[in-house]
């Protein structure tokens, strides 16, 4: 009865009777009841059981983009929950993906950069509010102390407001401060058969910036931050399965840097100019692939995000087969007992 309605209505609407019947106020209650009922079931259903490694894209743009959200890596195993960095937009995509967050093990920064930690707060609430029951631990180097502490004081009122309203029962306020960890390189953390090890990059001025490598049950994804290729990214894709890293294409940079200098905006210019050393090259990578026994590396946090096929094709330009570009909402599954990588693009 209620596909039978919906397909009545749609047949009026394209036939143009429809737009005065959506008017109607007994119309418009059923269709917000079928329209709100088909929300909450979607929002009910958990993440679908597997035993793989899985690695979702929450944010795959970096500053120089617009259409996709800021960095952001979602690791997955059946017992674990971990993101790395929260740029901004990043916490939609993890809400349109129906990732656990009440669930949520850690926060993994790379570096403090506001496109990897502009939404630190919003992966709090978000959890918070969904039942996660343990404080938020923000993982990073040093000076993680510093972020954390100041998102906390930046947002008490924010936690005051929602718990006067809501109650501590249901928003516990321990729960809604965060806690940190500062980490050195090295393995991080080991739970079961999990292992999380992190490595130094090269993001200068920042220091110290860093990547972290996931080990799950003979399957890896190395997931870079920012970073130029170095000595510490061939020695930590050394096997691993999938290799997540920033990626410059520097004939559409330097074009771009170019054309903003040629129409008078020097300062945009120079901007660009100046991301160009900081970031890994597309040529870079490809080098680091024939180097390396990596089995597939996937481009994100895009310098700048390429809009069309033409563009798509400039940053792939000379990479091989196991080369990719990643987008917002794109998972990846390695099965256990596998050497398979599955793509999933939405």
């Amino acid at each position: 009865m209620k596909k039978i309605l919906i397909i009545m209505l749609g047949l009026l609407v394209i036939v143009g009777g429809g737009r005065a019947l959506l008017k109607v106020p007994s119309v418009q209650d059923k269709l917000l009841e079928l329209g709100t009922n088909r929300i909450a079931k979607r929002g009910a259903e958990p993440l679908p059981e597997s035993e793989s490694l899985r690695v979702y894209v929450c944010g795959s743009a970096s500053p120089l983009g617009m259409g996709q959200a800021q960095a952001c890596i979602a690791v997955i195993t059946p017992e674990h929950f971990f993101l790395i960095d929260s740029g901004a937009g990043s916490t939609d995509n993890i809400s349109r993906m129906g990732l656990p967050m009440s669930q949520l093990d850690g926060l993994l920064l790379t570096h403090f950069h506001s496109d990897h930690i502009a939404e630190i707060y919003e992966v709090n609430l978000n959890s918070w509010v969904q039942g996660r029951p343990q404080p938020l631990t923000i993982y990073g180097p040093q000076g993680v102390d510093e972020i954390t502490d100041a998102v906390n004081a930046g947002y008490r009122l924010d936690r005051i407001y929602r718990i006067g309203h809501h109650g501590e029962d249901l928003l516990p306020p321990a729960l809604g401060l965060l806690e940190h960890k500062t980490i050195e390189p090295g393995v991080i953390l080991e739970d079961g058969e999990l292992k999380i090890t992190a490595y130094m990059g090269e993001h200068p001025p920042i220091e110290p910036a860093v990547g972290y490598r996931v080990d799950y049950r003979g399957r890896s994804v190395v997931i870079s931050g920012d970073s130029n290729v170095n000595d510490n990214t061939l020695k930590i894709v050394d096997g691993a399965d999938l290799l997540l890293h920033d990626a410059l294409s520097l004939p559409t940079a330097s074009a771009l840097a170019n054309a903003l200098g040629a129409a008078g905006q020097s300062r945009q210019s120079q901007i660009v100019t100046d991301v160009l050393d900081y970031h890994a090259s597309t040529e870079s990578l490809v080098e680091l692939g024939e180097k390396s026994n990596v089995g597939m590396v996937a481009f994100y946090h895009l310098v700048p995000v390429p809009p069309t096929a033409l563009l798509k094709d400039v940053f792939l330009r000379g990479a091989p087969d196991n080369f990719l570009i990643t987008e917002d909402l794109m998972w990846f599954e390695l099965p256990i007992d596998s050497d398979d990588i599955i793509v999933n693009r939405p």
